[in-house]
Protein backbone atom coordinates (compact mmCIF):
# COMPACT_ATOMS: atom_id res chain seq x y z
CA UNK A 1 0.00 0.00 0.00
CA UNK A 2 1.36 3.51 -0.89
CA UNK A 3 2.17 6.32 1.82
CA UNK A 4 -0.68 8.27 -0.37
CA UNK A 5 -3.47 5.81 0.24
CA UNK A 6 -2.81 4.44 3.72
CA UNK A 7 -3.04 8.19 4.89
CA UNK A 8 -6.71 8.15 4.39
CA UNK A 9 -6.71 4.83 6.73
CA UNK A 10 -4.28 6.90 9.02
CA UNK A 11 -5.29 10.70 9.45
CA UNK A 12 -7.08 10.39 12.46
CA UNK A 13 -5.06 8.29 14.74
CA UNK A 14 -2.90 10.21 17.12
CA UNK A 15 0.89 9.13 17.00
CA UNK A 16 1.74 6.54 19.47
CA UNK A 17 4.70 4.79 17.95
CA UNK A 18 7.35 6.56 20.34
CA UNK A 19 9.17 7.02 22.94
CA UNK A 20 8.51 9.95 24.90
CA UNK A 21 9.91 9.41 28.06
CA UNK A 22 13.23 11.11 29.38
CA UNK A 23 15.91 11.23 31.97
CA UNK A 24 13.92 14.66 32.93
CA UNK A 25 11.17 12.72 33.71
CA UNK A 26 12.31 11.02 36.36
CA UNK A 27 13.99 14.52 38.04
CA UNK A 28 10.58 16.35 37.84
CA UNK A 29 7.89 13.69 39.17
CA UNK A 30 10.66 12.58 42.37
CA UNK A 31 9.07 15.28 44.15
CA UNK A 32 11.08 15.70 47.29
CA UNK A 33 9.55 18.28 49.10
CA UNK A 34 6.38 19.20 51.61
CA UNK A 35 3.95 21.97 51.62
CA UNK A 36 0.67 22.43 53.91
CA UNK A 37 -0.83 24.60 56.28
CA UNK A 38 0.63 28.17 57.42
CA UNK A 39 1.20 26.17 60.68
CA UNK A 40 2.44 23.25 59.18
CA UNK A 41 5.19 25.51 56.11
CA UNK A 42 5.79 28.22 59.10
CA UNK A 43 7.44 25.32 61.37
CA UNK A 44 9.78 23.77 58.31
CA UNK A 45 7.10 21.03 58.04
CA UNK A 46 8.42 18.95 60.83
CA UNK A 47 5.31 17.69 62.26
CA UNK A 48 6.05 13.43 61.65
CA UNK A 49 6.19 13.76 66.00
CA UNK A 50 3.39 15.75 66.91
CA UNK A 51 0.46 15.51 64.47
CA UNK A 52 -2.43 17.83 65.38
CA UNK A 53 -2.72 18.92 62.19
CA UNK A 54 -4.09 18.35 59.12
CA UNK A 55 -1.19 18.27 57.06
CA UNK A 56 0.26 16.38 59.38
CA UNK A 57 -1.35 13.42 57.98
CA UNK A 58 0.57 13.65 54.94
CA UNK A 59 4.02 12.61 56.22
CA UNK A 60 2.87 10.60 59.24
CA UNK A 61 -0.84 9.12 59.38
CA UNK A 62 -0.76 8.13 63.01
CA UNK A 63 -1.18 12.15 63.34
CA UNK A 64 -4.64 12.28 62.48
CA UNK A 65 -5.35 10.13 65.67
CA UNK A 66 -3.80 13.11 67.98
CA UNK A 67 -6.59 15.61 66.97
CA UNK A 68 -8.93 16.31 69.87
CA UNK A 69 -11.89 17.50 68.08
CA UNK A 70 -13.06 17.10 64.51
CA UNK A 71 -11.61 19.51 62.65
CA UNK A 72 -11.27 21.35 58.72
CA UNK A 73 -8.89 23.84 57.61
CA UNK A 74 -8.19 25.13 53.78
CA UNK A 75 -4.95 27.31 52.93
CA UNK A 76 -3.99 29.86 50.32
CA UNK A 77 -0.66 30.84 48.86
CA UNK A 78 1.26 33.81 47.36
CA UNK A 79 4.71 33.40 45.62
CA UNK A 80 6.99 35.51 44.30
CA UNK A 81 9.89 33.93 42.33
CA UNK A 82 13.12 35.21 41.15
CA UNK A 83 14.98 32.93 38.84
CA UNK A 84 18.23 32.92 37.88
CA UNK A 85 19.64 30.67 34.67
CA UNK A 86 23.40 30.13 33.68
CA UNK A 87 24.05 29.25 30.03
CA UNK A 88 27.48 28.76 29.45
CA UNK A 89 28.76 31.61 31.94
CA UNK A 90 26.04 33.71 30.62
CA UNK A 91 23.41 34.95 33.42
CA UNK A 92 19.42 35.66 33.28
CA UNK A 93 17.22 36.82 35.51
CA UNK A 94 13.62 36.36 35.89
CA UNK A 95 10.28 36.90 38.18
CA UNK A 96 6.83 35.43 38.68
CA UNK A 97 4.01 35.95 41.31
CA UNK A 98 1.61 33.08 41.59
CA UNK A 99 -1.37 32.72 43.36
CA UNK A 100 -2.78 29.53 44.02
CA UNK A 101 -4.67 27.25 46.21
CA UNK A 102 -2.84 25.85 48.77
CA UNK A 103 -4.65 23.12 50.62
CA UNK A 104 -7.38 21.21 52.39
CA UNK A 105 -7.99 18.94 55.03
CA UNK A 106 -10.35 17.45 57.04
CA UNK A 107 -10.54 14.87 60.38
CA UNK A 108 -13.45 13.46 62.10
CA UNK A 109 -13.08 12.39 65.67
CA UNK A 110 -14.81 9.73 67.23
CA UNK A 111 -13.55 8.34 70.87
CA UNK A 112 -15.34 6.84 73.85
CA UNK A 113 -14.05 5.73 77.12
CA UNK A 114 -12.35 2.58 75.79
CA UNK A 115 -11.03 4.05 72.21
CA UNK A 116 -10.91 6.62 69.21
CA UNK A 117 -11.43 6.45 66.21
CA UNK A 118 -10.14 9.19 63.63
CA UNK A 119 -10.74 9.64 59.59
CA UNK A 120 -9.25 12.19 57.72
CA UNK A 121 -8.35 13.71 54.33
CA UNK A 122 -5.22 15.85 53.40
CA UNK A 123 -4.73 17.66 49.74
CA UNK A 124 -0.87 17.67 49.93
CA UNK A 125 1.27 19.42 47.36
CA UNK A 126 4.24 17.16 46.76
CA UNK A 127 5.44 19.14 43.85
CA UNK A 128 4.92 23.05 42.44
CA UNK A 129 5.74 23.18 38.49
CA UNK A 130 4.97 26.48 38.04
CA UNK A 131 7.47 28.48 36.77
CA UNK A 132 8.55 30.68 33.75
CA UNK A 133 12.03 31.77 33.11
CA UNK A 134 14.26 33.12 29.90
CA UNK A 135 17.75 32.88 29.42
CA UNK A 136 20.29 33.30 26.48
CA UNK A 137 23.85 32.85 26.22
CA UNK A 138 26.55 32.27 23.65
CA UNK A 139 27.06 28.69 22.28
CA UNK A 140 29.33 26.47 20.32
CA UNK A 141 26.89 23.68 19.60
CA UNK A 142 23.63 24.64 17.23
CA UNK A 143 20.29 23.07 16.56
CA UNK A 144 22.04 21.82 13.73
CA UNK A 145 23.26 18.80 16.25
CA UNK A 146 19.48 18.07 17.07
CA UNK A 147 18.17 17.46 13.90
CA UNK A 148 21.32 15.69 12.58
CA UNK A 149 21.10 13.28 15.70
CA UNK A 150 17.57 12.40 14.94
CA UNK A 151 18.23 12.06 10.86
CA UNK A 152 21.12 9.85 10.86
CA UNK A 153 20.19 6.90 8.99
CA UNK A 154 16.40 7.78 7.52
CA UNK A 155 16.20 8.05 4.48
CA UNK A 156 15.20 11.43 2.67
CA UNK A 157 13.04 10.00 0.52
CA UNK A 158 10.87 9.88 3.86
CA UNK A 159 11.30 13.48 4.54
CA UNK A 160 9.90 14.29 1.00
CA UNK A 161 6.14 15.77 0.41
CA UNK A 162 4.75 14.54 -2.59
CA UNK A 163 2.24 15.57 -4.64
CA UNK A 164 -1.39 15.70 -3.14
CA UNK A 165 0.23 15.76 0.42
CA UNK A 166 0.69 18.26 3.02
CA UNK A 167 3.17 18.94 5.58
CA UNK A 168 0.53 17.91 8.33
CA UNK A 169 -0.31 14.53 6.72
CA UNK A 170 3.74 13.65 6.22
CA UNK A 171 4.16 14.48 9.65
CA UNK A 172 1.52 12.49 10.81
CA UNK A 173 2.33 9.68 8.91
CA UNK A 174 6.04 9.40 9.95
CA UNK A 175 4.57 10.06 13.81
CA UNK A 176 1.97 7.07 13.42
CA UNK A 177 4.58 4.51 11.31
CA UNK A 178 7.73 5.35 12.22
CA UNK A 179 7.86 7.41 15.50
CA UNK A 180 9.69 10.66 17.37
CA UNK A 181 13.03 10.29 15.72
CA UNK A 182 11.49 10.67 12.11
CA UNK A 183 9.12 13.56 12.49
CA UNK A 184 12.29 15.54 14.22
CA UNK A 185 14.44 14.76 10.67
CA UNK A 186 11.31 15.53 8.76
CA UNK A 187 11.22 19.15 10.59
CA UNK A 188 14.74 19.85 10.05
CA UNK A 189 14.90 18.48 6.62
CA UNK A 190 11.68 20.67 5.19
CA UNK A 191 13.05 24.15 7.00
CA UNK A 192 16.54 23.92 5.87
CA UNK A 193 18.13 23.40 8.55
CA UNK A 194 20.27 20.41 7.45
CA UNK A 195 20.79 18.54 4.00
CA UNK A 196 20.96 15.09 2.03
CA UNK A 197 24.55 14.18 2.23
CA UNK A 198 25.46 14.24 -1.71
CA UNK A 199 24.03 11.28 -2.80
CA UNK A 200 24.13 9.24 0.41
CA UNK A 201 20.18 8.77 1.07
CA UNK A 202 20.69 8.20 4.60
CA UNK A 203 23.75 10.82 5.81
CA UNK A 204 22.78 14.58 6.51
CA UNK A 205 24.75 17.69 7.19
CA UNK A 206 24.31 21.02 8.25
CA UNK A 207 23.16 23.96 5.99
CA UNK A 208 24.43 26.46 8.82
CA UNK A 209 27.93 27.46 9.70
CA UNK A 210 28.77 29.22 13.17
CA UNK A 211 31.60 29.56 15.09
CA UNK A 212 29.50 31.30 18.69
CA UNK A 213 25.61 31.47 18.25
CA UNK A 214 23.60 33.37 20.35
CA UNK A 215 20.58 31.26 21.50
CA UNK A 216 17.62 32.24 23.50
CA UNK A 217 15.73 29.76 25.29
CA UNK A 218 12.04 30.97 26.94
CA UNK A 219 10.22 28.07 29.49
CA UNK A 220 6.35 28.67 30.80
CA UNK A 221 5.71 25.49 33.16
CA UNK A 222 2.49 25.00 34.89
CA UNK A 223 1.07 22.05 36.75
CA UNK A 224 2.03 20.47 40.55
CA UNK A 225 1.86 17.17 41.90
CA UNK A 226 -0.94 16.21 44.27
CA UNK A 227 -1.21 13.57 46.61
CA UNK A 228 -4.76 12.83 47.88
CA UNK A 229 -4.63 10.76 51.86
CA UNK A 230 -7.58 9.01 52.86
CA UNK A 231 -6.86 8.18 56.29
CA UNK A 232 -7.88 6.22 59.15
CA UNK A 233 -6.08 6.45 62.88
CA UNK A 234 -6.60 4.78 66.17
CA UNK A 235 -5.18 5.35 69.80
CA UNK A 236 -4.47 2.26 71.38
CA UNK A 237 -4.24 4.04 74.98
CA UNK A 238 -2.78 7.49 75.34
CA UNK A 239 0.68 6.98 74.85
CA UNK A 240 0.66 4.82 71.32
CA UNK A 241 -0.99 6.54 68.08
CA UNK A 242 -1.07 4.80 64.77
CA UNK A 243 -2.93 5.00 61.27
CA UNK A 244 -2.54 4.08 57.63
CA UNK A 245 -2.99 6.43 54.39
CA UNK A 246 -4.10 5.16 50.94
CA UNK A 247 -2.69 7.86 48.93
CA UNK A 248 -3.65 8.94 45.05
CA UNK A 249 -1.15 10.59 43.31
CA UNK A 250 -2.04 13.21 40.85
CA UNK A 251 0.29 14.94 38.33
CA UNK A 252 0.02 17.42 35.75
CA UNK A 253 2.26 18.93 33.78
CA UNK A 254 2.52 22.09 30.72
CA UNK A 255 5.46 23.17 29.47
CA UNK A 256 5.93 25.58 26.78
CA UNK A 257 9.31 25.60 25.18
CA UNK A 258 10.31 28.28 22.57
CA UNK A 259 13.96 28.07 21.40
CA UNK A 260 15.78 30.81 19.03
CA UNK A 261 18.88 31.03 17.65
CA UNK A 262 20.96 33.72 15.39
CA UNK A 263 24.46 34.62 14.86
CA UNK A 264 25.39 32.31 11.69
CA UNK A 265 28.43 33.14 9.78
CA UNK A 266 28.47 35.36 6.59
CA UNK A 267 28.72 32.11 4.53
CA UNK A 268 26.06 30.44 6.14
CA UNK A 269 22.48 29.02 4.22
CA UNK A 270 20.65 29.28 7.78
CA UNK A 271 20.40 32.55 9.69
CA UNK A 272 17.88 32.25 12.12
CA UNK A 273 16.10 29.15 13.52
CA UNK A 274 12.65 29.21 16.11
CA UNK A 275 11.67 26.24 17.25
CA UNK A 276 8.72 25.80 19.68
CA UNK A 277 7.13 23.02 21.15
CA UNK A 278 4.08 22.13 23.99
CA UNK A 279 3.81 19.20 26.02
CA UNK A 280 1.41 18.24 28.42
CA UNK A 281 1.86 15.40 30.86
CA UNK A 282 -0.88 13.61 33.52
CA UNK A 283 0.05 10.84 35.19
CA UNK A 284 -1.66 9.14 38.18
CA UNK A 285 -0.81 6.20 40.60
CA UNK A 286 -1.55 4.59 44.28
CA UNK A 287 0.88 4.94 47.50
CA UNK A 288 0.25 3.33 50.92
CA UNK A 289 1.28 4.96 54.16
CA UNK A 290 1.53 3.14 57.59
CA UNK A 291 2.66 5.30 60.76
CA UNK A 292 2.72 5.56 64.66
CA UNK A 293 3.74 8.01 67.06
CA UNK A 294 4.87 6.93 71.16
CA UNK A 295 4.43 9.57 73.69
CA UNK A 296 6.93 9.50 76.85
CA UNK A 297 5.75 12.43 79.16
CA UNK A 298 7.02 15.17 77.52
CA UNK A 299 9.27 13.47 74.88
CA UNK A 300 7.34 12.55 71.05
CA UNK A 301 8.50 10.20 68.68
CA UNK A 302 7.29 9.36 65.31
CA UNK A 303 7.81 6.72 62.48
CA UNK A 304 6.38 6.75 59.02
CA UNK A 305 6.63 4.49 55.66
CA UNK A 306 5.76 5.73 52.52
CA UNK A 307 5.54 2.61 49.73
CA UNK A 308 6.69 2.92 46.13
CA UNK A 309 4.43 5.02 44.00
CA UNK A 310 3.73 4.04 40.50
CA UNK A 311 2.94 6.48 38.23
CA UNK A 312 0.85 5.99 34.92
CA UNK A 313 1.69 8.79 32.63
CA UNK A 314 0.10 9.94 29.54
CA UNK A 315 2.03 12.58 27.00
CA UNK A 316 1.15 14.75 24.20
CA UNK A 317 2.90 17.45 22.41
CA UNK A 318 2.96 20.01 19.59
CA UNK A 319 5.75 21.46 17.22
CA UNK A 320 6.38 24.65 15.59
CA UNK A 321 9.47 25.20 13.92
CA UNK A 322 10.54 28.92 11.33
CA UNK A 323 13.79 29.48 9.40
CA UNK A 324 15.25 31.93 7.83
CA UNK A 325 17.27 30.62 4.70
CA UNK A 326 19.53 32.28 2.43
CA UNK A 327 19.18 31.95 -0.89
CA UNK A 328 19.58 32.98 -4.22
CA UNK A 329 16.59 35.42 -4.58
CA UNK A 330 17.81 36.60 -1.15
CA UNK A 331 15.80 35.87 2.62
CA UNK A 332 13.37 33.43 2.60
CA UNK A 333 11.40 32.59 5.75
CA UNK A 334 10.27 28.93 6.09
CA UNK A 335 6.98 27.90 8.53
CA UNK A 336 6.65 24.12 8.96
CA UNK A 337 3.45 23.67 11.13
CA UNK A 338 2.64 20.68 11.32
CA UNK A 339 -0.71 21.46 13.26
CA UNK A 340 -0.72 18.09 14.51
CA UNK A 341 -0.83 16.93 18.72
CA UNK A 342 1.40 13.60 18.70
CA UNK A 343 -0.55 11.32 21.44
CA UNK A 344 2.16 8.37 22.99
CA UNK A 345 1.70 5.38 24.52
CA UNK A 346 0.92 5.81 28.39
CA UNK A 347 4.12 4.68 30.34
CA UNK A 348 5.07 3.53 33.74
CA UNK A 349 7.51 5.49 36.21
CA UNK A 350 7.97 3.82 39.68
CA UNK A 351 9.26 6.12 42.38
CA UNK A 352 11.01 5.11 45.67
CA UNK A 353 9.82 4.71 48.91
CA UNK A 354 10.24 7.19 51.84
CA UNK A 355 11.42 6.47 55.52
CA UNK A 356 10.70 9.43 58.08
CA UNK A 357 11.73 9.24 61.40
CA UNK A 358 10.52 12.17 63.91
CA UNK A 359 11.20 13.54 67.48
CA UNK A 360 9.65 16.22 69.40
CA UNK A 361 9.55 17.46 72.88
CA UNK A 362 6.77 19.40 74.38
CA UNK A 363 7.38 22.42 76.80
CA UNK A 364 3.93 22.29 78.66
CA UNK A 365 1.33 24.74 77.57
CA UNK A 366 4.37 27.31 76.76
CA UNK A 367 5.26 25.50 73.43
CA UNK A 368 7.65 22.68 71.32
CA UNK A 369 10.64 22.19 69.77
CA UNK A 370 10.49 19.44 66.28
CA UNK A 371 12.52 17.90 64.30
CA UNK A 372 12.07 14.99 61.20
CA UNK A 373 14.65 13.15 59.05
CA UNK A 374 13.40 11.76 56.46
CA UNK A 375 15.65 9.38 53.67
CA UNK A 376 14.75 8.16 50.10
CA UNK A 377 16.80 6.07 47.87
CA UNK A 378 15.83 7.77 44.54
CA UNK A 379 17.77 5.12 42.42
CA UNK A 380 15.36 3.18 43.27
CA UNK A 381 12.66 5.19 40.70
CA UNK A 382 12.60 2.95 37.50
CA UNK A 383 10.74 2.96 34.44
CA UNK A 384 8.61 -0.17 32.90
CA UNK A 385 11.03 -1.48 30.53
CA UNK A 386 9.07 -4.75 30.04
CA UNK A 387 11.81 -7.00 32.32
CA UNK A 388 14.63 -5.49 30.22
CA UNK A 389 12.95 -6.11 26.96
CA UNK A 390 12.71 -2.32 25.96
CA UNK A 391 16.11 -1.67 25.36
CA UNK A 392 15.88 2.28 25.53
CA UNK A 393 13.90 2.19 28.69
CA UNK A 394 16.69 -0.44 30.23
CA UNK A 395 18.93 2.13 29.19
CA UNK A 396 17.07 5.19 30.80
CA UNK A 397 17.00 2.90 34.13
CA UNK A 398 20.99 1.97 34.11
CA UNK A 399 21.40 5.99 33.96
CA UNK A 400 18.71 6.29 36.74
CA UNK A 401 20.86 3.80 38.90
CA UNK A 402 24.20 5.59 38.02
CA UNK A 403 23.26 9.17 38.97
CA UNK A 404 20.72 9.43 41.11
CA UNK A 405 21.48 9.72 44.72
CA UNK A 406 21.72 6.14 46.66
CA UNK A 407 20.84 7.84 49.96
CA UNK A 408 18.87 11.18 50.07
CA UNK A 409 18.28 12.49 53.24
CA UNK A 410 16.49 15.83 54.44
CA UNK A 411 15.78 17.32 57.70
CA UNK A 412 13.36 19.54 58.74
CA UNK A 413 13.51 21.87 62.13
CA UNK A 414 10.28 23.30 63.76
CA UNK A 415 9.41 25.46 66.90
CA UNK A 416 6.35 26.97 68.61
CA UNK A 417 6.08 29.59 71.40
CA UNK A 418 2.50 30.47 72.60
CA UNK A 419 1.70 33.65 74.46
CA UNK A 420 -2.11 32.85 75.37
CA UNK A 421 -3.96 33.30 72.11
CA UNK A 422 -0.93 33.95 70.49
CA UNK A 423 1.17 31.70 68.64
CA UNK A 424 4.73 32.16 67.10
CA UNK A 425 6.46 30.07 65.10
CA UNK A 426 9.78 29.37 63.11
CA UNK A 427 11.51 26.98 60.92
CA UNK A 428 14.05 25.36 58.68
CA UNK A 429 14.36 22.73 56.22
CA UNK A 430 16.81 21.23 53.54
CA UNK A 431 15.72 18.51 50.96
CA UNK A 432 18.42 17.05 49.01
CA UNK A 433 17.04 16.10 45.53
CA UNK A 434 17.34 13.05 43.39
CA UNK A 435 20.29 14.30 40.57
CA UNK A 436 23.28 13.14 42.53
CA UNK A 437 25.25 15.09 39.73
CA UNK A 438 25.22 18.33 41.02
CA UNK A 439 24.25 20.47 44.12
CA UNK A 440 20.25 19.44 43.79
CA UNK A 441 18.73 20.43 46.88
CA UNK A 442 16.00 22.71 48.16
CA UNK A 443 16.96 25.06 51.48
CA UNK A 444 15.02 27.15 53.47
CA UNK A 445 13.88 29.19 56.36
CA UNK A 446 10.21 29.86 57.90
CA UNK A 447 8.16 31.73 60.41
CA UNK A 448 4.91 32.43 61.39
CA UNK A 449 2.22 33.63 63.75
CA UNK A 450 -1.58 31.65 64.61
CA UNK A 451 -4.36 33.25 66.63
CA UNK A 452 -6.62 31.52 68.28
CA UNK A 453 -10.22 32.10 69.10
CA UNK A 454 -11.33 28.65 70.69
CA UNK A 455 -13.08 27.02 67.72
CA UNK A 456 -11.34 28.82 64.82
CA UNK A 457 -7.59 29.27 64.08
CA UNK A 458 -6.37 31.85 61.60
CA UNK A 459 -2.03 30.78 61.18
CA UNK A 460 -0.09 33.15 58.32
CA UNK A 461 3.07 31.97 57.68
CA UNK A 462 6.20 32.67 55.52
CA UNK A 463 8.91 30.96 53.71
CA UNK A 464 11.84 31.60 51.94
CA UNK A 465 13.67 28.94 49.50
CA UNK A 466 16.67 28.38 47.45
CA UNK A 467 16.11 26.07 44.66
CA UNK A 468 19.28 24.65 42.37
CA UNK A 469 18.87 22.55 39.43
CA UNK A 470 20.27 22.04 35.76
CA UNK A 471 17.90 21.08 32.98
CA UNK A 472 19.43 20.36 29.25
CA UNK A 473 18.28 22.02 26.21
CA UNK A 474 17.33 19.69 24.56
CA UNK A 475 17.19 15.62 25.17
CA UNK A 476 18.83 14.54 22.37
CA UNK A 477 22.05 16.60 20.39
CA UNK A 478 22.00 20.04 21.64
CA UNK A 479 22.64 18.80 24.95
CA UNK A 480 24.13 21.59 26.76
CA UNK A 481 23.03 22.30 30.50
CA UNK A 482 21.85 25.68 31.85
CA UNK A 483 21.26 25.77 35.52
CA UNK A 484 17.97 27.15 37.31
CA UNK A 485 18.26 28.68 40.60
CA UNK A 486 15.32 29.85 42.23
CA UNK A 487 14.65 32.05 45.30
CA UNK A 488 10.90 32.14 46.25
CA UNK A 489 9.31 34.13 48.86
CA UNK A 490 5.97 31.95 49.93
CA UNK A 491 3.03 33.95 51.84
CA UNK A 492 0.56 31.40 53.40
CA UNK A 493 -2.93 31.65 54.97
CA UNK A 494 -4.92 29.39 56.55
CA UNK A 495 -8.00 28.97 58.09
CA UNK A 496 -9.37 26.13 60.90
CA UNK A 497 -12.32 25.59 62.36
CA UNK A 498 -13.20 22.97 64.93
CA UNK A 499 -16.60 20.87 64.60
Amino acid sequence: MSRKKFLFYIFIIASSFSFSQTYEDVLRYNSFSHEGTSRFNSMGGAFGALGGDVSAISINPASSSVFLDSEIAISLNYKNQKINNILNSSKSKSKNDLFSFGGLGAVLVYENKKSKLSVGYNLNILGDFNSSFRLSGNNNNGIDSYFLYYADGIPSEDLLIYEDETTQSVYKYLGNNYGFADQQAFLGYQSYVINQAGEDSNNYISNSSYNNLNQNLEVTRIGNHLKHSVNLGTSFNKNLFAGVNINYHETNFEETKTFQENGYEDDSKVERVLLKENLLALGNGISIQIGTIVKIKQLRLGISYTSPTELKIEEENSQYIESDIREKDGLITYIIDPNTINIYDDYKLTLPSKSLFSLAYIFGKKGLISFDYEVTKFNNSKFDDNNSKDSYLNSLNYSIKNKFAGLSESIRLGGEYRIKNLNLRGGYFSYKGPDSNIDNKINGISAGLGINFGYTDFDFGITKSNNYNQNRMFTRGLTNNYSIEDDTYSFYASFSIKL
